[in-house]
């Protein structure tokens, strides 16, 4: 009975550390965080840290609310809307490292997940780390679509950062609010 009662015990303590260790936070994106990717650019405005991230666990982003509207007057939800802009190059083609065409989704959510290792190195900047624009940045490659929701599995600690894709923010408004939930 005794030892029943302590195994009982010692799940409850797990249960609620884990429930502890779990983060649930409210997050701001606003509609020019490009973090300068993207070709050309018109203004560089860092992506939002949104939620640091203690090791190895699951991360989920939920939209809530809100609304962009962009320079060329397009009002869009998180999952962006089509464009076709020939020469131009948004930042999760530069991700993929292609250009020009047809974008599925301008202004949309954006994420990427940064290892705590480069967050911490000295002279990090949430923004393009392959235009000389900062001394330790993002690398284009961690970009990703977030739109509506998105749950990543990761492998240790580190920092999700939210954007929106576009490259030309400077007359950019509005912005998203989501939820963010992780370990």
């Amino acid at each position: 009975m005794k030892s029943t009662k302590i195994a009982l015990l010692l799940v409850l303590f797990v249960g609620a550390m884990t429930a502890q260790a779990q983060q649930d936070v409210q997050v701001f994106v606003p509609g020019n965080a490009s973090g300068g990717f993207g070709n050309p650019i018109d203004q560089v405005v860092p992506l939002v840290a949104a939620l640091a991230a203690a090791g190895p666990g699951t991360i989920t982003v939920t939209y809530v609310s809100g609304t962009v509207t962009d320079s060329g007057v397009v009002d869009t939800g998180p999952n962006g809307v089509p464009w076709d802009e020939p020469g131009l190059q948004f930042p999760l083609q530069e991700a993929k490292g292609v250009s020009r065409g047809r974008v599925n989704n301008l202004d949309a959510l954006i994420g990427a997940f940064v290892p705590r290792s480069r967050v911490d190195h000295s002279g990090f900047n949430p923004i393009d780390g392959t235009k000389n624009l900062t001394r330790v940045g993002l690398l284009p490659s961690r970009l990703f679509l977030i739109g509506e929701g998105i749950t990543l599995d990761v492998r240790e600690a580190g920092t999700l950062f939210l954007g929106i894709n576009d490259m030309h923010v400077g007359g950019n408004s509005g912005g998203f609010n989501v939820e963010v939930t992780g370990p």
